[in-house]
């Protein structure tokens, strides 16, 4: 897999911080055309379906490239992304699920939106679980998944989840 071109590498590492990512703008006034190019997307699924997405040392690469294509998001492009869910950094774990929830939330694909939920419920970082629970009630889907809550919230002891912030929203959700 070929590596990311340089200048979409400094775009997408600048892209969530405004005043950097004007400056490298106002440097090389022409990348802005090229982000929007559908070679430019094409070229970063490539990239994501690499192995080069996988490395902690290109997690807030991974992470921003995801935060960039998602406004776009495919259904084709599940399989690339969906791998990424087992990234070793959380936050790459969580703009992939934001990423699939863009897909399936909140009506577009109720079963895979549900079993996006559980997933989110199950992962080893806090933030991510949090994000699952608020998904679920904002997808009012909280009737629908009581039965897994209830088993989550017991199995939550054995996983040392219990003053966590998610497993304080999923009682709060099982008791309204």
């Amino acid at each position: 897999m070929n590596a990311l071109p340089e200048n979409i590498q400094k775009y997408l590492t600048v892209w969530n911080d405004t005043l950097a990512r004007g400056v490298l703008l106002d440097e090389q006034p022409e990348l802005a055309g090229l982000m929007d190019e559908p070679n430019t997307r094409q070229t970063l699924l490539d990239w994501l379906a690499g192995s080069e997405s996988l490395a902690p040392q290109n997690a807030r690469l991974t992470a921003n490239a995801l935060q960039f294509l998602r406004p776009q998001a495919q259904s084709s492009d599940a399989p690339i992304v969906r791998k990424l869910l087992m990234h070793p950094d959380a936050i790459v774990r969580l703009r992939t699920y934001e990423f699939l929830l863009t897909l399936y939330f909140p009506d577009k694909n109720p079963e895979a939106l549900i079993m996006l939920l559980n997933s989110m419920l199950m992962d080893a970082d806090d933030t991510i679980r949090t994000q699952g629970v608020r998904y679920i009630q904002r997808a009012n889907a909280v009737t629908e998944l009581r039965d897994f809550l209830v088993s989550w919230q017991q199995a939550a002891a054995g996983r040392g989840w219990l003053n966590s912030e998610s497993y304080e929203l999923v009682q709060q959700l099982l008791n309204t």
